[in-house]
């Protein structure tokens, strides 16, 4: 089980820009569904390039995608995952992207397993070395509810081998993602 679960992760590209929060973000800090009455507004994040390429995701650091990925992906209607429409300032230009709202989260890592750096006060995860997830609370969720859901420890967003292999599937082949599996996954990932 753990083989078929994957990090998103964004590409290695200097061009492609992180982005941020170009309004109040707190309703989407919390595990459910958002109200959306209108698009989110979103900006390039620091640094920002200066010939910014925008692709198919970027990072907030939860997932922004492009039409393309995320009707691919809706597809799947896959639960705890809102797709939310995000306006992003580039320039004088507005794009349309979404925002995958992943507000599923299950509580799968493997403490035991795993090397984490934690919180002396509270046992928090600061950090992760080595992620290894706890087959049995994955096995106790029906597969359909865990196709795609955020570690409820750390803002790690996970997709199943089968939405991955959706996604890749796209011709042409979405760009500016990364695909990590969990067992070579760790926090300096996004630098290798």
């Amino acid at each position: 089980m753990q083989t078929d679960y994957f990090v998103l992760m964004r590409a290695r590209s200097q061009q492609h820009p992180l982005l941020a929060w170009d309004q109040d973000s707190l309703p989407f800090l919390k595990s459910r569904a958002v109200e959306v009455r209108e698009p989110v507004q979103l900006k390039l994040g620091e640094p920002v390039p200066s010939k910014p390429i925008m692709v198919d995701h970027h990072s907030l650091p939860a997932p922004v995608v492009s039409r393309r990925l995320m009707e691919a992906l809706a597809q799947l209607e896959l639960p705890g995952v809102q797709w939310v429409p995000a306006d992003v300032h580039v320039g004088e230009t507005v794009l349309r992207y979404w925002l995958v709202h992943m507000w599923r989260r299950i509580s799968c890592v493997d403490r035991a397993r795993s090397v984490l750096s934690l919180d002396e006060d509270d046992g928090g995860v600061l950090g992760i070395d080595k992620l290894v997830l706890d087959e049995d609370v994955l096995g106790a969720v029906p597969l359909e509810e865990r196709l795609a859901f955020r570690l409820e420890e750390a803002v790690v967003h996970l997709f199943h081998r089968s939405v991955v292999d959706r996604a890749m599937s796209l011709t042409p082949p979405p760009v500016g993602l990364r695909f990590i599996p969990v067992s070579d996954w760790n926090d300096s990932a996004g630098f290798r």
